[in-house]
C-alpha cells in the first residue's frame, strides 16, 4: 500500500513479499526478518531504488511526497511491483502487453496509437492504460466481493463520471457541502481498476458500507456478482460526438495516456473505430444497455444532456432509485455545488489536487473543460459528422437508446417527455 501522510509531507510503501532501498533525500527504511528482530536504517531517496524479493511480512519507506510521481513509480526497479503479474490465479482473465499484439504489424494506424500509450495492456482483448492499473487487480476482479447496498457508477470515460461522483457523494453527505469539501473525489468515489500503487482491492474491501465505486470496464469485464444485479448501477451516457471531443481533450492533457500529440482528424477514426483505451463507445453503452433491459431494477441510466439541462431534476430521480431521499432543499444545495462552473473551480474535483503529482498535464488543457452540448460542432467536420451517424445511429435505434446532440434539442425533448432516455425507470 501506499499512504500518504500531507501534514508530515511523507508517504509510505507498504508490500508483503518485497522491500525498497532507495538513496536522494533522508528516508527511513524499516524490516524484519523474523517476529523477533527488526532493524532501522537511514539512508537517502532519489528517482533510483532498488527492489528485493524477502519473505519478510512487511516494508515501509517514508519520503516527501512530492516524490509520488509516476516517474518514480514506472521510471525506476519499483515498477517491478506494479507491473508483476501472478497468473496462478487468473480465474480466466487474459492481461498480456498491448505492445505484443500481433496484429500492430498488420496495422500502422492502430500501432501508432497502442504503441504511444505507455505500458499499456489488454483485459480479455479491452485495451487498458498501463499506468495505475495493476495486473494483479485485474485478475481478481471478476471475483470482487459486492455488497447489496453498494452504488456503482459505470461510464465510458469522459461521459460525465466525474461530474456524477460529486453528485453521488454529496446525495449520501445529505447535502452536507463541508462534509466532503477536505476529501479529494478519487477518495469518496474510488475507481475499481484504477488506484493505489499497493493494497488497492484491501483498500476497497476496508471502505465501509455503502459504498461508492466507479468503474470504466466494459460489461463483460466488471465483477461477476455486479452484472448478476447484487448492487445497483447508474450508467451515464453521452452523444458520441461530444464524448469524443472531451475525450481527446484528455487525452491531450493526461500523462497516463501519453499525452497524445496526434491529429484531430487521426483521433475521432481511433474512436469511430473503437481503437481507444476502454475500447469501443457503442460496444460499452451497449452492453449496460442491455444489462438493463434484463434487470432494469439494478441499473439506471442517465444521459450527460439530461444532467445538463435539469440537474435538480435529475439529482432527484438519483436519490429515488438509490433510495436515499433528501429534502428540496438539500437537493437545490446540491443543484448549486455541482454546477459546472463551481465544479470547474472545485480542487477536491479538477484534478489540481492529486496524490500523484504528474498525472495531467494543466498546460494543455483543464480536466474541467467546457461542459456543454454540442461542441462537437467546433471540432467535426461535416464528413465526419455523417460518418459517425452512419455508425452509431443505427444501432442506437435497433436498441431503443435516445440520444441527444444539441442544447435546444435536449431541451425541447425534456420540458416535452420528462426525460430524454425514456424507459421504465
Amino acid at each position: 500500500m501506499i499512504a500518504i501522510d500531507h501534514d508530515r509531507n511523507r508517504f509510505t510503501i507498504d508490500d508483503g513479499n518485497s522491500s525498497i532501498t532507495s538513496t536522494s533525500t533522508t528516508a527511513t527504511t524499516k524490516s524484519s526478518s523474523s517476529a523477533s528482530s527488526t532493524s532501522t536504517s537511514t539512508s537517502t531517496i532519489t528517482t533510483a531504488a532498488v527492489v528485493t524479493e524477502t519473505k519478510t511480512p512487511s516494508f515501509f519507506i517514508i519520503m516527501p511526497s512530492k516524490f509520488i510521481t509516476l516517474k518514480l513509480l514506472y521510471r525506476s526497479p519499483i515498477s517491478a511491483l506494479l507491473t508483476k503479474d501472478d497468473n496462478s490465479n487468473n480465474n480466466g482473465c487474459e492481461i498480456r502487453k498491448a505492445k505484443n499484439d500481433s496484429n500492430l504489424k498488420k496495422d500502422e494506424f492502430l500501432a501508432k496509437y497502442v504503441l504511444s500509450i505507455p505500458k499499456a495492456i489488454r483485459m480479455n482483448g479491452l485495451l487498458l492504460q498501463g499506468y495505475l492499473v495493476y495486473p494483479k487487480v485485474l485478475r481478481r476482479i471478476e471475483n470482487f466481493e459486492i455488497r447489496t447496498d453498494d452504488v456503482w457508477l459505470c461510464t465510458y470515460p469522459k461521459s460525465g463520471t466525474t461530474w456524477t461522483e460529486e453528485i453521488l457523494s454529496l446525495i449520501f453527505a445529505d447535502g452536507d457541502i463541508d462534509a466532503v469539501s477536505k476529501k479529494i473525489i478519487a477518495e469518496r468515489v474510488p475507481h475499481l481498476e484504477v488506484g493505489k500503487p499497493f493494497g488497492h482491492l484491501k483498500w476497497l474491501r476496508s471502505i465501509r458500507s455503502p459504498r461508492l465505486l466507479a468503474t470504466h470496464l466494459n460489461v463483460e469485464n466488471i465483477p461477476g456478482q455486479l452484472r448478476q444485479g447484487k448492487a445497483k448501477i447508474i450508467y451515464v451516457v453521452r452523444n458520441p460526438k461530444d464524448n469524443a471531443v472531451s475525450y481527446y481533450h484528455h487525452h491531450r492533457m493526461s500523462t497516463f495516456l501519453g499525452n497524445y500529440s496526434g491529429t484531430w482528424d487521426d483521433f475521432v477514426e481511433l474512436f469511430a473505430r473503437g481503437d481507444l483505451v476502454y475500447g469501443s463507445w457503442i460496444d460499452h453503452v451497449r452492453g449496460f444497455w442491455e444489462l438493463k433491459q434484463q434487470d432494469p431494477d439494478s441499473v439506471l441510466f442517465v444521459s450527460y444532456e439530461e444532467l445538463k439541462v435539469d440537474l435538480k431534476k435529475m439529482i432527484g430521480i438519483i436519490c429515488d432509485f438509490v433510495g436515499h431521499r433528501l429534502t428540496d432543499e438539500q437537493i437545490d444545495r446540491i443543484t448549486l455545488h455541482c454546477s459546472f462552473e463551481k465544479m470547474r473551480n472545485n480542487k477536491m474535483v479538477n484534478r489540481e489536487d492529486l496524490p500523484v503529482a504528474d498525472l495531467f498535464d494543466m498546460s494543455k488543457t483543464k480536466f474541467m473543460r467546457k461542459g456543454i452540448i454540442g461542441d462537437w460542432r467546433n471540432h467535426f467536420t461535416a464528413e465526419q459528422s455523417q460518418r459517425f451517424d452512419e455508425i452509431f445511429e443505427p444501432e442506437l435505434k435497433r436498441i431503443g437508446l435516445p440520444i441527444c446532440y444539441d442544447h435546444h434539442n435536449a431541451e425541447e425533448i425534456m420540458e416535452k417527455c420528462g426525460r430524454i432516455i425514456r424507459t421504465n425507470e
